[in-house]
């Protein structure tokens, strides 16, 4: 095959993708290990446009998924969409309107046909992108979370859920988003600190002479207050309360109790609270504990005040609140206001101001489904990664409260419940069970409501498996795949997702529906903000992968991508690793051109290396124990997870030991070897399969141009039958500590790169027999034209010299490799430098200002500078006192 003299990705990414999907590569094949591994892949919204966040999770996903597929388990990284219900409405809301249609005019039908028409149109563009980003994901198992199939799913589980009493219709106080027109989880609530007032107010005691001042952030709904509320130890209120005494209500001028209730913080304003159970969810509760109306709504949905406001009705609440206060002081009942910084809640989405309001919604009884969840955590069916994140787990499982799962919008899975002309609820999957579980032919009315995109969400990972779900005997698929080993996704949507999941396949099968939840952090830009289009900092991925490839956007994104911790992405770092990949283009261009041209039986090779072990060349030993020490670090590492860990390791290995010195001792010993060709070949074959998950294309073009067999990515993960050879892996150490040391004294005293040296090495021992036997390659690497091991220390003045370590020296005679005349210029200007710098020092640390006011710690720091200085300075007039 052609081998181009330069890496240019853009010509094999394409087809290599191409010739993978078609070839079935991604499909999970049967598992010679027994073993399966599933990833059920987070659906991305179908209105999301992919982002650098997307990538990192790609990347990670892709990487444990080719890992296992080359350990030959049966693989399957399952890829799908969700429908986006809040997103796609708000898209299809705005083209309607920018047509001049009104919404509110066209049927539930027309309007999801004009959803379905843009899902069409513009719902796969997330999935070409994903692609785009070379995923392995099995593309035939693709799934959409509204497709007719999941629709019934969805359905089902709601009936299932329906019948064990575990969903029930209540009213109950949710938040509402009035510009959205739905309501929002807690989740999807922004809470912002904004400064406010607070406002005392006093509420008379009935037929008495007494007041209580009631502390208040909200006047606007003290039209409707049921009560006022203060703690049953408080003091100062013990005697009204046992007097069962009565307040009346501002402005309304009406009866209201004084109860006693554990809510109330008597460090709060005046310790006495007014209680409005239609708007605020703490009063709804001790509402229901005291027995108060919980329904009487002075506040609208939209924000508006309502029409039992009196003549307040119809303002806004800001409006309302500043005419009530100005009543409220006309009347004597104000006392005062101050200044107060409150917690407002805001729509994720929208930032509307959320209203909390009492609604008949539809919701799932969490308690005795949270059980399970918490049994099976306790027995640790499950892990989650990093396990600091399992304190986060269980704050979130011990504290839940039952989720409200139905949503005042049209696109989505419309509730299966129906109402018959008497209000009766008939729970059915069809419309037509419905009509038979009504006993009588009737008109029945379908609830409007759709449910919470987290609930097919939820669904995922089981849903997907299981094509006729609770129906029949287990199908092949989910028995094969079912729990998925792994769950990686962010940790910001542990419970939006992590949590949901965990609860419903608890409830459905008895078992967690995976085993491990890896969670990855944000992306951010290279100087930690999060990534913004406020802030023009987002990255494109498929900017990156234009100018750089896919793999190197691919190491950017996996080493130093630690889990659970935030990652700072910088361009100049996928360039970087443009650069190795190029490196390694490079290296495996040399092996081609060094190499025989026929098939590689690995099992041939491995043979030959294992039984003519001790026969090969200290180096080659090396590499090999290197490989050795490198496969099995790599994969315990994928195995633990650490897949930055691994991709380091792989990095340095690469361009430290294989490229910067294997490649180069081979050039040496090539003709002299008997093995060396076997070694290189192998070498490249082990490094190439290590380097798969992380850099696929590259490492798939490079393991073609070499001649190996087969398709690297269904290929086998290396299993060395080899031993790493100790004395080998120390004898290089040495030989290295040499190379390092000699080339740090050619730096130190200016000896040019092609002059040749005379080097000496002072050794003992085993040291000195590992270096005698490497003596040519020193020569060779280090452009010694004279090498010689010695026994006895040198101190010849034209010898440079260093000392490595106990027993080892090394020296090189300058008096031939120097350039005298440069070298008398170099040493004398860096004289004359030396000599400045501590000129200015001593007139800093002379001047008695600065010597008495300055910090000790910065005076003393300056004085270790002068002193470093004139220890450089003797160093320098000794070199130019030898050169003379």
């Amino acid at each position: 095959m052609e081998f181009p003299k330069k890496y240019d990705p853009k010509n094999f990414e394409k087809e290599m993708y191409a010739h993978w999907e078609k070839s079935w590569s991604f499909v999970p094949q049967d598992s010679t290990t027994w073993k399966s591994f599933y990833i059920p892949m987070p659906p991305p919204n179908v209105t999301a446009s992919l982002h650098v966040g997307h990538s990192a999770m790609l990347t990670l996903e892709d990487i444990m998924t080719r890992y296992h597929r080359m350990k030959w388990d049966s693989t399957l990284l399952l890829p799908g969409t969700d429908h986006a219900w809040i997103s796609t409405q708000v898209k299809v809301e705005q083209k309607l309107a920018a047509a001049g249609i009104d919404k509110s005019k066209l049927s539930r039908e027309e309007f999801l046909s004009e959803c379905w028409k843009w899902n069409t149109e513009f719902g796969g563009k997330i999935q070409d992108q994903f692609r785009k980003m070379w995923t392995s994901c099995d593309w035939t198992k693709e799934k959409f979370t509204l497709d007719d199939d999941m629709n019934k799913r969805v359905v089902k589980a709601f009936n299932m859920l329906y019948e064990k009493w575990l969903i029930y219709q209540g009213e109950y106080m949710v938040n509402y988003d009035p510009v959205l027109k739905t309501v929002v989880s807690d989740q999807e609530v922004i809470h912002k600190e904004e400064a406010w007032k607070l406002y005392y107010v006093t509420y008379f005691v009935a037929w008495s002479d007494n007041e209580v001042i009631v502390a208040t952030t909200r006047p606007e709904t003290i039209l409707w207050d049921e009560a006022v509320a203060v703690h049953p130890k408080d003091k100062r209120y013990k005697k009204l309360l046992k007097a069962w005494k009565k307040l009346i209500l501002p402005i309304v001028n009406k009866e209201i109790p004084l109860i006693a209730d554990e809510m109330v913080d008597m460090e709060f304003g005046s310790g006495a609270v007014k209680i409005t159970p239609a708007h605020d969810a703490s009063d709804f509760e001790v509402g229901k504990r005291h027995d108060l109306p919980l329904n009487n709504i002075v506040i609208e949905k939209d924000g508006t005040m309502s029409s039992v406001a009196w003549i307040f009705a119809g303002q806004d609440f800001m409006t309302a609140r500043e005419n009530i206060v100005e009543l409220l002081r006309s009347k004597g009942n104000l006392l005062k206001e101050v200044d107060h910084v409150s917690k407002v809640g805001y729509g994720e989405r929208t930032w509307a101001k959320i209203e909390t309001i009492i609604s008949k919604q539809w919701f799932v009884q969490i308690d005795p489904i949270a059980k399970k969840v918490i049994s099976g955590y306790k027995k640790k069916e499950f892990e989650i990664l990093p396990k600091r994140y399992s304190k986060t787990f269980e704050d979130w499982i011990y504290n839940l409260k039952d989720w409200c799962i139905s949503r005042q919008l049209q696109w989505g899975h419309q509730l299966p419940v129906w109402y018959t002309p008497e209000g009766e609820i008939i729970v059915a999957e069809t419309v037509e069970a419905a009509q038979i579980k009504a006993w009588t032919w009737v008109i029945l009315t379908q609830d409007p409501d759709v449910l919470d995109t987290w609930f097919s969400s939820a669904l995922w990972p089981f849903a997907t498996l299981w094509f006729d779900m609770w129906g029949g005997e287990q199908p092949e698929l989910f028995q094969k795949f079912y729990p998925a080993q792994v769950l990686e996704t962010g940790h910001d949507i542990i419970f939006f997702w992590v949590v949901r999941m965990l609860l419903f396949w608890y409830e459905f099968t008895d078992q967690t529906p995976f085993k491990t939840v890896y969670l990855h952090g944000l992306v951010r830009d290279k100087i930690g903000r999060k990534m913004s289009k406020s802030l023009w900092n987002g990255i494109d991925p498929l900017d990156m992968i234009d100018l750089y490839g896919t793999d190197a956007l691919r190491m950017t994104l996996s080493i130093g991508n630690t889990a659970g911790n935030d990652l700072k992405f910088d361009e100049e770092n996928v360039k970087n690793n443009q650069i190795f990949i190029n490196k390694l283009w490079n290296a495996s261009r040399f092996v081609d051109a060094n190499i025989n041209r026929t098939d590689f039986d690995f099992d041939s090779v491995h043979t030959t290396l294992k039984n003519n072990f001790d026969s090969l060349l200290i180096h080659e030993k090396w590499i090999l124990s290197k490989l050795v020490e490198l496969t099995n670090l790599v994969t315990e590492s994928m195995e633990n997870y650490s897949f930055s860990e691994a991709g380091q390791e792989l990095y340095t290995f690469t361009k430290n030991s294989f490229c910067d010195y294997y490649i180069e001792e081979f050039k040496l010993t090539k003709e002299s070897s008997k093995y060396g060709e076997e070694v290189i070949k192998f070498a490249m074959w082990v490094l190439l399969k290590l380097w798969h998950p992380y850099i696929p294309f590259v490492s798939e073009e490079l393991y073609k141009k070499l001649w190996f067999k087969g398709d690297l990515i269904i290929s086998s993960w290396p299993n060395l039958d080899l031993e790493a050879d100790a004395e080998a892996l120390k004898a290089h150490e040495l030989f290295v500590d040499v190379v390092r040391e000699v080339r740090k004294l050619r730096a130190e005293n200016n000896i040019m790169p092609n002059k040749t040296i005379k080097l000496k090495i002072y050794a003992k021992n085993s040291n000195s027999e590992v270096l005698t036997e490497m003596i040519d390659l020193l020569s060779g690497i280090l452009k010694s034209d004279e090498t010689e091991i010695i026994d006895k220390k040198l101190t010849d003045p034209n010898l440079v010299y260093s000392v490595i370590k106990a027993w080892v020296e090394v020296y090189v005679d300058t008096a031939n490799a120097l350039d005298i005349g440069m070298e008398k210029a170099r040493i004398k200007e860096q004289i004359l430098d030396t000599k400045e710098y501590i000129s200015i020092l001593d007139k800093k640390l002379l001047n008695e200002s600065f010597v008495r006011n300055a910090p000790k710690n910065l005076v003393h720091a300056e004085m270790k500078k002068k002193e470093q200085a004139k220890q450089k300075l003797e160093k320098l007039q000794e070199k130019q006192n030898s050169l003379k």
